[in-house]
């Protein structure tokens, strides 16, 4: 099954014209898939398709979570496919999702891998028989849980060679990125689990579209995905705070180091202000070396041996 792409080149490889013959067609399944929505996109789905309005003004908002509603006649669904990478300032996009009696539409801003994938899968159906719109609800859903494991896989690797530069030597750029992958797993966590719910509208015997009962095994496959990207993200939150915590632990035994070598230094500079003070002082010198040939060097080595005194002392206490 080939998607029939409508988008503001027109439709392929039909005319708009053939849409209400395909439809009546009772034997034929349709999968279209619109790129925008334009204008002419939104009229379509109104006055051809007959979809709720509610529904159509949700496809032109393009930033909200996750949902299935039910209608009379027709399911409306909001995936949320992943970008991989991390350096992608949105981690997910919107692919709306009607489906009705032998009919599904997509629809989606820009080009969408989940499409090309699904429409892959697809090509290499091998029962011979048209896949079902339930069936192929199924490999839509599929292809957009398989987008979250890249997304986790960076995100263990990052948070792999950040675990190791904390250990090293923390920076402070290392907080930034740590609340950078933080803000990806609260991404996650938003995103993964209004879709379990929407599973379960989808698993339910009752749903007069899909074929619930052939399709349970399927759609419970796809919920497990889902549990596993949840059971991931939550262990890496967790090793996110324990890397945050020793981050800061960190810098704080470094800034401890810093001030314990800082008081040592100034502890010996004290005992020798003590010395220089003593002998600086203002008054008869009548008692050695005061006014002796040998007392600047008595001075100096009283100042060596109290630095060497403290030196060992501190050196011992370590």
């Amino acid at each position: 099954m080939r998607p029939l792409r409508l988008s503001e080149h027109g439709l392929e490889p039909v005319a708009v014209e053939d849409l209400p013959r395909l439809l009546a067609d009772g034997s034929s399944r349709l999968w279209v898939d619109i790129t925008g929505p334009e204008a002419s996109h939104l009229e379509v789905m109104e006055r051809l398709f007959r979809f709720h309005p509610l529904a159509i003004e949700d496809t032109r908002n393009q930033r909200q979570r996750p949902k299935a509603e039910e209608y009379d006649d027709h399911l409306f669904l909001i995936l949320n496919p992943a970008t991989a990478g991390l350096e992608a300032d949105e981690t997910f996009r919107e692919l709306d999702v009607f489906v009705a009696a032998r009919l599904l539409v997509t629809v989606h801003p820009g080009d969408e891998p989940v499409i090309a994938d699904a429409e892959r899968r697809l090509s290499r159906w091998g029962n011979g028989a048209e896949p079902s719109v339930g069936h192929l609800l199924y490999v839509l859903l599929d292809s957009v849980v398989d987008t979250y494991f890249p997304l986790l896989d960076a995100i263990d690797a990052d948070l792999s060679e950040v675990e190791d530069e904390v250990l090293a030597e923390p920076q402070p750029d290392l907080l930034a990125r740590l609340v950078a992958l933080k803000r990806k797993l609260v991404d996650i966590r938003r995103v993964v689990a209004p879709q379990r719910e929407m599973l379960h509208v989808l698993l339910r015997q009752d749903q007069p579209l899909l074929d619930a009962a052939a399709l349970r095994y399927q759609f419970r496959d796809v919920y497990d995905h889902l549990l596993r990207v949840t059971d991931a993200a939550d262990t890496f939150r967790d090793l996110l705070t324990s890397l945050v915590d020793l981050y800061m632990s960190s810098v704080s035994n470094r800034l401890n180091r810093v001030v314990n070598r800082l008081t040592r230094v100034t502890v010996v500079i004290g005992a020798l202000a003590v010395v220089t003070g003593f002998y600086g002082m203002n008054f008869e010198r009548t008692w050695p070396p005061f006014g002796t040939p040998w007392g600047t060097g008595f001075a100096l080595l009283a100042m060596a041996g109290v630095a060497g005194l403290l030196l060992r002392i501190f050196r011992r206490d370590r």
